[in-house]
């Protein structure tokens, strides 16, 4: 940039015009996606139903899915914690015995 502005800035208040830049990006990004899904909607309704229940899916889990998916993880986690704590065990042989 050649403007001295820019090269005198304090590179937080850079960083802040930078996500704000993006945060409005977004924005109007996300208003025209929403726009042409509702444009879309009078062609071809369940597409345009299938395009939004994609980023918004209806699903749930109990407490019981819950709990498993929990354990699961937990037994994976220690499962490659032991394997790895057995890989560290193995003993170097001496060539040269003193």
């Amino acid at each position: 940039m050649d403007d001295p502005w820019f090269d005198d800035m304090d590179p937080l208040m850079k960083l802040m015009y930078y996500e704000s830049f993006v945060a409005d990006l977004e924005e109007k990004h996300s208003f025209a996606r929403n726009y042409a899904i509702f444009g879309g909607s009078f062609v071809n309704m369940e597409m345009a139903q299938r395009i939004i229940s994609e980023e918004n899916p209806d699903y749930e889990s109990s407490e019981n899915d819950f709990a498993e998916s929990t354990r699961m993880v937990l037994e994976g986690r220690e499962k490659a914690f032991k394997e790895q704590k057995q890989k560290r065990r193995r003993r170097r042989k001496v060539l040269n015995p003193k």
